[in-house]
């Protein structure tokens, strides 16, 4: 048994870019998974399954609609068309193209995942798990007929794609849970949050003293903080008069 993929992968020239809308039919497709060059490091599984479903559900509505492209200078023109018309009408926006991660995010963010439209191959893994609704599913590596719907594949900085079938040995585990949601929480007033770690990173917003946001991980180098945000993911200090892991 194969599973199939949706993902976008090229202009209908076969570069980086291309005008709004699929003038091949092959920039946003559906086909049997191919592993091909690609070398995915990970796969994420959504722990909600009804979201997973959803947003393989998305990728085949956008792949089967002619007048979604591909372009990585436009990226979220597809999303922002949609965004216009209601997800329920997508099938009546307007031309506007995606890539491989524009693609993927978008779907899960139609699914209801409270992420921005920002993010792509390189760091969207971290995006998605910090959001508290992902898992690695690693066993996906050895043996693709374990993958699910919704299962996001990732080489990072180099190409992703969504599973749209479950494959021979899919588990189901809709009662999986995610690990407990651990939260950095903001002990002092008008901590930045910056886009990297350390304070030469640039700024996203200011976090408020009793503010709570979900941790992903510690950066080994400087001590600061990996969290999620509504404004994707960022970082913010770990010294302990400003904020604490909770």
């Amino acid at each position: 048994m194969s599973i199939k993929v949706a993902e976008a992968i090229g202009s209908e020239t076969g570069g980086k870019d291309g005008v709004p809308g699929d003038q091949t039919g092959n920039e946003i497709l559906i086909r049997t998974f191919k592993k091909r060059s690609y070398n995915f490091s990970q796969v994420l599984r959504c722990t909600n399954r009804t979201m997973a479903e959803q947003a393989a559900s998305y990728a085949k509505r956008i792949a089967e609609c002619s007048q979604f492209g591909y372009s990585q200078e436009h990226r979220w023109d597809g999303a922002k068309q949609i965004e216009r018309v209601g997800a329920d009408n997508l099938e009546h926006a307007g031309a506007g193209d995606f890539d491989c991660s524009s693609l993927v995010l978008e779907c899960y963010r139609l699914a209801g995942l409270p992420i921005k439209m920002t993010g792509y191959t390189g760091n969207m893994g971290k995006i998605l798990l910090g959001t508290g609704q992902f898992r690695e599913a690693n066993e996906v590596l050895t043996d693709i007929e374990y993958a699910q719907i919704g299962d996001v594949f990732i080489a990072p900085s180099i190409h992703t794609l969504i599973v749209i079938t479950d494959g021979s040995k899919a588990e189901h585990d809709e009662d999986i849970q995610p690990d407990p949601m651990r939260y950095v929480l903001i002990k002092g007033d008008n901590v930045w949050v910056r886009e990297g770690p350390g304070t030469t990173a640039p700024k996203m917003f200011v976090a408020h003293k009793g503010a709570k946001h979900p941790y992903i991980e510690t950066d080994p180098a400087t001590g600061w903080y990996w969290i999620s945000t509504p404004m994707g993911t960022g970082c913010i200090t770990g010294k302990t008069k400003y904020t604490e892991v909770i």
